[in-house]
C-alpha cells in the first residue's frame, strides 16, 4: 500500500515576548511529523519520531492520528486564544510549545527543539517553501478571476438590454456606477 504524500505548512507565528516572528514549517504525516524554525538568522528542527508520537498521544489519551491533526492544526495557523512560546532549552536547544482548550481544560504541549545543522539550509527551505505557496496562491488566484471574467464576458454576451450592458462595463472597468 501505497502511503499518502505528506501536507506541509508554514506559520508565521508572532510571540508576545519577540519583536520578530518566527517561522515554523510543518512536514505531517500520518503518525509523525518534522518542523523547521526559523528566526531568519538561526535555525532549529524538530523530528518527532513515530514512537515519540505515540508515547505523547497515549499520554493524552488520544489516537496518533488525532494528535497529528491537533498539533497541525495549531501549527499551522495562529490561534487567538492559544498561547505560543520559542524558549531557550539549554545548549542553543529552544522548546516550542502552544496552549489550547480541550473539555474546558486549558493544555499545553511542548517539544524540543535542537538547533539546525545547517541553519541556513534550513532556512532557505523555510523560504523557499513559501515562496512556491505564494506562486501557486498566485497562478489559482488568477485562474480563478480569468475564470470569473470568461464566465461575466458569456453573461454578458447573452444579454439583450444594452443599456444595462453600458452600465455593467461602467462598473467592471471605470468604478462609476451610472445614474
Amino acid at each position: 500500500m501505497e502511503t499518502p504524500s505528506p501536507k506541509h505548512t508554514c506559520l508565521k507565528l508572532q510571540l508576545k515576548e519577540a519583536q520578530q516572528p518566527i517561522y515554523v514549517k510543518g512536514t505531517w504525516f500520518e503518525s509523525r511529523f518534522d518542523l523547521s524554525i526559523t528566526d531568519g538568522l538561526n535555525a532549529w528542527i524538530c523530528h518527532a519520531s513515530e514512537e515519540q508520537v505515540r508515547d505523547r498521544a497515549a499520554q493524552w489519551d488520544q489516537p496518533v492520528s488525532e494528535y497529528v491533526a491537533l498539533a497541525e492544526r495549531y501549527l499551522g495557523f495562529q490561534h487567538p486564544d492559544s498561547a505560543y512560546g520559542f524558549a531557550d532549552a539549554g545548549d542553543g536547544h529552544k522548546r516550542l510549545s502552544w496552549t489550547f482548550e480541550k473539555e474546558g481544560t486549558k493544555l499545553e504541549w511542548r517539544w524540543k527543539c535542537q538547533p539546525s545543522p545547517n541553519s541556513k539550509q534550513t532556512t532557505a527551505a523555510v523560504l523557499d517553501f513559501l515562496m512556491d505557496a505564494n506562486v501557486g496562491l498566485s497562478v489559482n488566484f488568477l485562474l480563478f478571476v480569468n475564470f470569473f471574467i470568461y464566465t461575466e464576458a458569456v453573461c454578458f454576451m447573452n444579454m439583450n438590454d444594452m443599456t444595462f450592458k453600458c452600465s455593467i462595463l461602467y462598473v467592471y472597468f471605470v468604478g462609476i456606477y451610472p445614474i
